[in-house]
């Protein structure tokens, strides 16, 4: 769970700056809101316009942790990262006091001292801080290898896509004589647990692997997945039948009659269409 809501913050460049936005704008009303209960438990006044000054102290999280996420993209040493992490925190710390300053001075009858809101914000809010930075840190990490994984599963997928099908299969005949068959020249494949059967243009042998291993290793463009004990050789079928179900009826080169199921029936009529270049309905 944990893992899914890292993938869903970092999915694209926009959607990390709008749940940055979005927690801050969380902090500053929660913060307001512990204020006023705090005040209704001691019987004391409640000035919201003080509440919303001392809570600019969340508001700085928002451009600090975007120019921070960049900051650590750009490097995988993690001292530097950390570093980078303590810099913000520092900042943070010591730029709280400046801005409570300058919006009392330009807003409020009374001007609060630089000190007097460090030791505030020091002392309210350095956990936190250390948390919240420290934590995103983690988060990035996390996701950064999770991506990277991604990227390299990617590419592992990319480079199989690439390599060469099978062109020829080795069995051996009733004889125990080895054989090499031409991918090509076969008909079609048709489960035999815990064989297959090999349908040849000459003869049917018998091989001793499994069908859905078979398949990875066939070239998708020539042989498709018709029904769960079949796989067929596109080039060799000559008619298309429709049962008026979703069930199909293919007949190949040599009058066998076979049958598409309908579990894989849109597969093979996009695959059969893209090899034979038409449209099949």
């Amino acid at each position: 769970m944990f893992q899914s809501v890292i993938d869903q913050i970092f999915q694209s460049k926009q959607k990390p700056n709008f749940i940055i936005t979005a927690c801050v704008l969380l902090f500053v009303f929660t913060n307001v809101v512990l204020d006023y209960s705090f005040t209704l438990f001691q019987n004391s006044a409640f000035y919201i316009s003080e509440s919303l000054l001392f809570s600019s102290y969340w508001v700085l999280f928002l451009p600090l942790l975007i120019v921070v996420l960049k900051w650590i993209r750009k490097t995988e040493n993690l001292t530097v990262r950390i570093l980078v992490i303590s810099a913000a925190i520092l900042l943070h710390l010591f730029s709280y006091p400046i801005l409570v300053w300058i919006i009392s001075k330009a807003f409020y009858d009374h001007t609060f001292s630089y000190w007097q809101t460090f030791n505030f914000g020091l002392s309210a809010y350095f956990i936190k801080t250390v948390i919240i930075y420290g934590f995103s840190l983690m988060v990035f990490i996390l996701w950064n290898r999770k991506s990277e994984s991604l990227q390299l599963i990617e590419k592992i997928d990319e480079q199989r896509k690439g390599q060469n099908f099978i062109r020829s299969i080795l069995i051996s005949d009733p004889h125990n004589k080895k054989l090499l068959l031409e991918a090509a020249e076969i008909l079609y494949f048709e489960a035999n647990s815990p064989y297959i059967n090999i349908y040849h243009s000459s003869k049917k042998y018998l091989h001793t692997q499994t069908l859905r291993a078979l398949e990875t290793q066939l070239d998708e463009k020539q042989f498709v997945r018709i029904h769960k004990s079949h796989i067929v050789n596109i080039s060799k079928i000559s008619s298309i039948q429709s049962r008026q179900n979703g069930d199909y009826d293919v007949t190949l080169c040599e009058d066998t009659i076979l049958r598409v199921s309908r579990n894989y029936a849109k597969n093979f009529k996009s695959k059969f269409s893209e090899h034979n270049q038409l449209t099949l309905k």
